[in-house]
Parts: structure tokens; C-alpha cells; sequence
């Protein structure tokens, strides 16, 4: 496909941009301490950050062994979904790197699905949110990155389609 070397790289790292987010928000607060007292406690306990903790940290604190309020099953599946999440952000970015617009846009809905998954099953069990913790920022821009990739997708599957249409054209 004959486009202009600019354009590629435009949808490619635009097409890129929403992945990384998503990637990125797994570090960034995920939640927000409301009880500092309870907070504290946790963060005292485990020696992990429960103050505002991201996806990352819920995994470490629900894996420490000093902490007995959290059954050991609920720590693996923390592990699985987040895990999850993470492989399939990644896969999206890969993806998108290699301009693969339909394949990015998948394994970002796969990966929306399992974030879900973890919102759901937190707000199940009554972890955030609730007395204690309110959501963080994080898990509203892994929302805005989803959005971004898909946008970005169906923008570069348009793109493409018109530029082989002039292509044909000329």
C-alpha cells in the first residue's frame, strides 16, 4: 500500500496511543482511600500502598501473606483478571504498532471485557466502591484510553479505505 510516510506513522501511533493508556493506567491509582485510618492500617500491614492503590498494588496486597482479611482464592483471581488485562492491552498495542486496526480493536474489547470483570467483581465484593475506598482516576482513563483505540481503529480502517479507493481511482 503506497501512503504517505507521515499518515502511516500518524494512524499507527494515534492507533498505538490507546493501548499504552491502558497499560500505563494498570500502575496509576485505581482507587482512592475515603477511611485513611483503615488505609493506614493496610499500608502498616502489608507495607504495600493502600492509600491510593492501582490495579498492581490490589495484586500485592492481596497476595501479601500478612494480610488475613482476603481470602487466598480472591488473590489469584485479582492475579488472573488483572493479569488478563494487562496481556491483552498488550497484545492491542502490538497490534496496533503492526497496523492492524480490526486485530488492536479485539484484543481491546477483550481487554475492556476483563477490566469490567475486575470493576464488577470489586464492586461485588464490596472493595471499591464503599466506605473505604472510591474509584481513582486510573480506572476513568483506562475508559477514555478504550475509547481513544476503538475510535482510532475505525478512523484508520476508513482512512485506508479511502486511500485505496483514490488508489484505484488514479
Amino acid at each position: 500500500m503506497n501512503e504517505p510516510h507521515a499518515k502511516v506513522w500518524a494512524h499507527r501511533l494515534s492507533l498505538a496511543a490507546g493501548p499504552l493508556i491502558e497499560i500505563i493506567a494498570l500502575f496509576l491509582p485505581y482507587a482512592v482511600a475515603k477511611d485513611m485510618e483503615y488505609a493506614t492500617y493496610v499500608t502498616d500491614e502489608t507495607g504495600m500502598n493502600a492509600i491510593n492503590p492501582s490495579m498492581v498494588d490490589f495484586i500485592r496486597i492481596y497476595m501479601s501473606s500478612d494480610i488475613e482479611f482476603v481470602a487466598g482464592g480472591q488473590a489469584y483471581l485479582t492475579l488472573g483478571i488483572t493479569v488478563a488485562i494487562g496481556v491483552f492491552a498488550l497484545l492491542a498495542f502490538l497490534f496496533a504498532m503492526l497496523r492492524k486496526p480490526i486485530a488492536a480493536m479485539v484484543f481491546d474489547v477483550l481487554s475492556m471485557l476483563a477490566f469490567a470483570l475486575q470493576n464488577y467483581d470489586f464492586s461485588d465484593r464490596g472493595v471499591v466502591p464503599s466506605d473505604t475506598f472510591a474509584w481513582g482516576w486510573g480506572m476513568y482513563l483506562y475508559v477514555v484510553a478504550f475509547i481513544l483505540t476503538v475510535v482510532c481503529a475505525i478512523w484508520t480502517m476508513i482512512d485506508r479505505r479511502r486511500m485505496r479507493k483514490q488508489a484505484a481511482a488514479a
